[in-house]
């Protein structure tokens, strides 16, 4: 499993915001609230995953990276496209179901409307 690093959402909240990764860095509160994000998909007990499901490990990390709100602006794209980002680098295909429904979906996440678990079915319906 390849999961998405600092360095990784960094380099995606630059093209996102137009601000380097370097001065991002900067920001207090980035590197907390967006490191705690990252690592959720990974947890567990010993040999045991709390989120063994890729759709579930990639729910979790757009709405950790959406909900802990690191950046001044942006949190939702950047949260989105390190959602697409880790699915692709897990060899998954991402069948977009069109802009309206996904900005919907991720105001929606935003707003604590969508539980995490109902976002992995969103996700899972949208895989291959």
């Amino acid at each position: 499993m390849e999961y998405i690093e600092l360095g990784d959402f960094l380099v995606i909240a630059e093209t996102i915001l137009g601000i380097p990764a370097e001065k991002l860095l900067h920001f207090d509160r980035i590197v907390p609230l967006a490191g705690s994000a990252l690592n959720a998909p990974r947890a567990g007990f010993g040999d045991v995953e709390f989120y063994p499901e890729i759709e579930t490990k990639a729910a979790v990390l757009c709405s950790r990276l959406i909900r802990n709100h690191p950046l001044p602006d942006g949190n939702k794209r950047t949260g989105f496209l390190c959602l697409r980002e880790f699915l692709a680098r897990n060899g998954y295909d991402w069948h977009s179901p069109g802009v309206d429904e996904t900005v919907e979906t991720m105001e929606a996440v935003a707003a604590g409307e969508i539980s995490e678990q109902d976002l992995a079915a969103w996700i899972k319906a949208r895989i291959g």
